[in-house]
């Protein structure tokens, strides 16, 4: 497959007012200021899209009047993609997202759903739960139809179960146009994925926090260079970017005094030339509206502005119960490989937020041996650390904390 490249372009406004039409579906205002869109192959695709895993709620249930607002919105300024999956929300997502598209245009819609491989049993169900996504969903097709979650525990039920040419048979049948994967696996593993087949698109876990220290950047490297585009989830790290401690604001604003996290956030993810969309779980109105304005403005991010991310990034990787700037100086020295950077990162921003299950996703995307039970005492990484780290007694801490998890 040839590399794509994607030219960024302004949705046309359209003037028109709301109104509904014989077979009941919803045309919204078009509001003059329309997100900012990428060519991908046949079709315009918003930067911003809708990530449908942290949909409003109400107790236990989502909320769904407030969802209607934000899919309203979402459909006014050009930012008609739509990413849910079938575990989301507890298994409501997908059903709450398919009573509200429902009443809009389907060809107006760019919706995204998964096949989920940690519940496959058997090679029939991926068709059935297929088509049971699809009813949920109320509509015939999925835009971008993705194997979900790829990682040490799923790969073997991806292959067994013969996943992707089962996606290309639905792609064959009209009810798929473009098959991919999601990722949350380590480096090594996606340099056999990535090859395996001509993927449409990858989804990954892309943050300017993550970039270096947890392997970002060369997993964007790997299916860059097998020429597949990305769609980008957790670019502001679970809210962990959003709400920055006062020395990492403070290291923002210097550069940027009229930044917002979100907005700079956000901006860096989808400044990288190989990114379809940005997914963004917004959980209210005011974040839709708030994140949509950064598309609107939207401007490619310059070096300046990609130095700066650096630096905030150093700050909030030296935050946080363990005092560690990512120097990598205790990696020139360690006999084990370990990541022990990107260990103390990842720890220091699940204590800030309180997240399990994301520091869970991310501490098992690094290789085995790279983790924090592979440390053996020899204590050369404390010569090393200009910090003063007790290392060999930290990792210890933190894999005893792991071990809690389960």
């Amino acid at each position: 497959m040839k590399r794509r490249e994607f030219i960024i372009n302004s949705a046309l406004a359209i003037g028109g007012s709301a109104l509904l039409t014989g077979c009941g579906q919803k045309k919204p205002v078009l509001s003059e200021n329309q997100v900012a869109k990428r060519q991908y192959k046949d079709i315009l695709v918003p930067l911003l899209g809708l990530g449908c895993m942290r949909l409003p709620m109400n107790g236990a249930e989502v909320d769904m009047p407030e969802l209607e607002k934000m899919v309203e919105y979402c459909m006014a300024h050009g930012a008609n993609y739509f990413d849910t999956a079938y575990m989301y929300v507890n298994g409501k997502s997908e059903t709450a997202m398919g009573n509200v598209l429902k009443h809009y245009d389907r060809k107006s819609l760019i919706i995204a759903d998964k096949s989920p491989a940690m519940h496959m049993k058997s090679k029939d169900d991926v068709r059935r739960i297929f088509d049971e996504q699809l009813k949920k969903c109320q509509t015939d097709y999925f835009d971008f139809y993705m194997v979900h979650n790829i990682n040490k525990n799923t790969i073997d039920n991806y292959r067994n179960y013969d996943m992707y040419n089962q996606l290309m048979e639905f792609k064959k049948e009209g009810r798929v146009k473009y098959v991919g994967f999601s990722f949350h696996g380590t480096p090594e593993m996606l340099k056999e994925v990535a090859p395996e087949h001509p993927w449409d698109f990858a989804q990954l876990q892309i943050n300017y926090l993550d970039w270096d220290v947890v392997k970002a950047k060369e997993q964007y490297d790997i299916v860059q260079s097998h020429n597949i585009p990305v769609t980008v989830m957790e670019p502001l790290r679970g809210g962990g970017l959003v709400n920055l401690s006062d020395k990492a604001l403070a290291k923002l604003k210097e550069y940027y005094p009229d930044a917002t996290p979100a907005a700079f956030g956000l901006r860096w993810a989808a400044s990288r030339k190989n990114v379809i969309t940005v997914l963004s779980g917004m959980s209210n109105l005011e974040q839709v509206k708030q994140n949509i304005q950064t598309f609107i403005d939207y401007k490619e991010m310059d070096e300046q502005e990609n130095i700066a991310a650096q630096e905030v990034a150093k700050v909030i990787q030296s935050q946080g119960e363990i005092n560690c700037t990512a120097c990598k100086y205790c990696l020139e020295v360690c006999p084990r490989g370990i990541n022990i950077p990107a260990i103390f990162s990842l720890y220091n921003q699940y204590k800030t937020t309180g997240n399990k299950m994301l520091f869970s996703i991310y501490y098992n995307t690094l290789d085995e041996n790279e983790r924090a039970d592979k440390c053996i005492s020899c204590n050369l990484c404390n010569t090393n650390c200009p910090q003063s780290l007790m290392i060999p007694d930290l990792l210890k801490k933190i894999d005893a904390e792991i071990k809690t998890f389960s």
